[in-house]
């Protein structure tokens, strides 16, 4: 039985999602392909515009065989926590052969992906030296680490990204680094170092493959180059448009008057019939029809015209009352910096809405991803000290299934032979049973997953079933 693992968010799930699965499962000849998917909360630091069972029936409509909920501690880490945090749990369930992962079309250069993976995961000392001093500069954390990368594998070019100096390639210039002579960089690659450490989608991948690297467990890597738009274009541009791109335009002004105007006449929309909303969504939602599969289409469309499709700002007056009741301690959330909750404090009465704060607090070293990610913390109370728990358990304390096909019921049942960390299938029986930090890790994503049934119903009238009472997705 070939396992192939596949790390996720969904947000929404479109073409480009299913061309990924579909590709793993012809390149690698998979019996079985695993997905770990953020819950209710994603890695850039906001709520997901669909609820995560929504958007595991998607996957398991369209090639997943079975769907695990990365646990939130990791989903609202950074890239590193995160890939940290799902290479982890697919190394712990003891079945997955394969893990497969985007990339830009940069990464075809693999054996420079694969230089850079080892200094990543190694740090050898020349490696830190040069990133400590870029830090020290005040550059944010991506950036400084690109310019160290490249001076470590350019030792006689000043660090500054397409500053060159030799033509032929340069060796690393630690004799004891225990690198091959193949690990050169010449001229031409400067511009792949670059795409390979500051693009979306290879950033995560250069994680994925350093986190496997550092967990010493044997895994084949699947490297799929992205198709159509770039992680960060924002309009629909062709069938494989960007996540991105679709969120902007169910958000979009255009978009937001069809869910009150959407029977042609002004009506609520709850007092809209069917087959009225099946047809206006077809309509008025066409641009999705060819860049999403249709029944994802219309299962997102149809949200979006119930008011279910949700964004930062509709936690604001949460995340307001969040940030007032733990003022005086909200050093204990995010990175250990006195600067951003000092700021945060001292800003609070010109709060006006989540993205406004956030680009209020953001900083020359701090993005506001990051930022947004602090603020999610702080909504959600996930703390520095869970977080240093979630890493004590090496980032995945369980595995919770979110759904399955039935097809897959010999890969449920190798799962339950080999995994070295609980399984949860039903929390109601399973979950008394896991030890306490496990439990109080497991506590914080329910949490999590309330707040957002709670801001999705008084944003739309839709009531979720408590977590404990979710009936598990189980596909035909």
């Amino acid at each position: 039985m070939k396992t192939a693992g596949i790390i996720a968010e969904y947000n929404p799930f479109h073409n480009g999602h299913q061309f990924h699965i579909e590709e793993t499962r012809r390149r690698t000849g998979a019996d079985y392909i695993i997905v770990v998917m953020s819950g209710d909360f994603v890695q850039r630091g906001a709520p997901a515009i669909l609820d995560k069972y929504t958007r595991a029936e998607m996957a398991l409509c369209h090639g997943a065989d079975l769907v695990f909920e990365l646990p939130v501690t990791a989903a609202l880490s950074s890239a590193e926590g995160f890939a940290a945090g799902g290479v982890s749990l697919l190394n712990h369930l003891g079945v997955v052969d394969i893990l497969s992962f985007g990339c830009e079309s940069a990464s075809a250069d693999t054996a420079l992906f694969q230089n850079i993976v080892k200094i990543l995961a190694d740090e050898p000392e020349e490696y830190r030296n040069h990133l400590a001093a870029q830090l020290k500069q005040g550059l944010p954390f991506p950036k400084a680490r690109e310019l160290a990368v490249i001076r470590y594998l350019q030792p006689q070019t000043e660090p500054r990204r397409g500053t060159l100096i030799a033509e032929e390639p340069v060796k690393p210039s630690s004799a004891d680094s225990g690198y091959s002579d193949t690990t050169l960089i010449r001229k031409s690659q400067i511009p792949t170092v670059h795409q390979l450490l500051s693009e979306p989608n290879n950033i995560l991948a250069l994680e994925y493959a350093k986190a496997l690297r550092k967990s010493g467990r044997p895994m084949e890597l699947c490297m799929i180059p992205r198709t159509g738009a770039s992680y960060h274009a924002s309009e629909l541009s062709d069938r494989y448009c960007s996540a991105t791109a679709i969120r902007k335009f169910i958000f979009s002004d255009s978009i937001s008057t069809v869910a009150d105007n959407c029977s042609g006449k002004n009506v609520p929309c709850q007092n809209i019939t069917a087959a009225n909303r099946t047809e206006t969504s077809r309509r008025r939602f066409q641009k999705l029809q060819n860049r999403m599969p249709t029944d994802a289409a219309d299962t997102l469309c149809d949200a979006a015209l119930k008011h279910q499709c949700l964004r930062e700002n509709d936690f604001s007056d949460l995340l307001f009352y969040s940030l007032t009741e733990k003022k005086d301690r909200l050093a204990d959330f995010g990175p250990a910096n006195k600067d951003l909750s000092g700021r945060t404090a001292n800003l609070l009465e010109q709060f006006t809405s989540w993205t406004d704060f956030a680009a209020l607090l953001k900083s020359k070293n701090q993005t506001c991803t990051a930022i947004s990610r602090y603020l999610t913390q702080i909504l959600l109370n996930i703390t520095r000290d869970d977080l240093q728990l979630s890493a004590s358990f090496d980032f995945a304390p369980y595995a919770r299934i979110l759904g399955f096909k039935r097809e897959a019921a010999p890969l449920l049942t190798a799962i339950y032979e080999c995994a070295d960390i609980p399984v949860l299938m039903h929390l109601a029986k399973d979950a008394p049973k896991l030890e306490e930090g496990r439990k109080q890790l497991l506590d914080v994503t329910l949490q999590s997953s309330e707040i957002y049934k709670r801001i999705l119903f008084s944003h739309s009238g839709r009531r979720l079933k408590s977590e404990y009472r979710q009936p598990l997705l189980c596909r035909e």
